[in-house]
């Protein structure tokens, strides 16, 4: 089964923060939860959105 994966540093974000999950569903609540605690970001603009889902990577491991 695929995996989606997700790397702050993958957006250009000094911080260590990976996550993944099953299904891009599953991720996005865990990356907008970080956001949130570690970044103080409160609102994901659609251009933060777009940034996200394009380092969102699949894998099949």
């Amino acid at each position: 089964m695929a995996k989606y994966k997700f790397a702050c540093a993958d957006i250009g974000m000094e911080c260590g923060f990976k996550t993944d999950a099953k299904s891009k569903e599953e991720l996005m609540p865990k990356i907008v939860e970080h956001a949130k605690t570690a970044h103080n970001i409160t609102e994901i603009t659609p251009d933060l959105q777009k940034k996200v889902e394009g380092a969102i990577k699949k894998s099949m491991f």
